[in-house]
């Protein structure tokens, strides 16, 4: 793990820099406010701290024996994870045709009926669930406009 973590570490140091640099480029205060840039540029600041936090971290502490062994996951797991992104692709590319209520019920539905296994009515039921519940936060508390597709919905 020390390895893993020196690696994530140095990846978050340079989120955390590029985050700082970009913030610099809005004004950090307004009139009686922070501006846009303070956020940003704060939470660059906790998290180049956090990873060098955890960089001297695994030069201080002793390797342990699970440190030595690979750690990849099973074909079984791999296999898994490609077919949840091949799904969140075709969720991508067919918003637009399809619209935004449908394509979440049918990314819901396949996601609980494909990998967890759950009953086809179940998953329905809860595709439907949530696709209508989302809708009607984003639609009527927040007065977003989604995609509309082909049926119009």
């Amino acid at each position: 793990m020390k390895r893993g973590d020196r690696v994530f570490a140095l990846v978050c140091l340079g989120l955390s820099l590029w985050l700082i640099r970009e913030s610099l480029r809005f004004d950090y205060t307004t009139e009686f406010t922070p501006g846009p840039g303070f956020e940003p540029f704060w939470l660059g600041i906790a998290l180049a701290l956090l990873s060098l936090f955890l960089i001297l971290d695994t030069f201080r502490r002793k390797g342990a024996k699970e440190d030595e062994e690979k750690r990849l996951p099973g074909l079984k797991s791999l296999s898994r994870v490609g077919l949840i992104l091949l799904i969140m692709a075709g969720f991508a590319f067919s918003m637009m045709t399809l619209g935004f209520i449908l394509t979440v019920f049918i990314f819901v539905s396949l996601i609980l009926f494909v990998l967890e296994g759950v009953s086809i009515f179940r998953s329905i039921y809860y595709g439907i669930m949530f696709s209508g519940s989302i809708f009607l936060i984003f639609r009527y508390w927040m007065n977003v406009n989604l995609p509309k597709g082909f049926l119009g919905l």
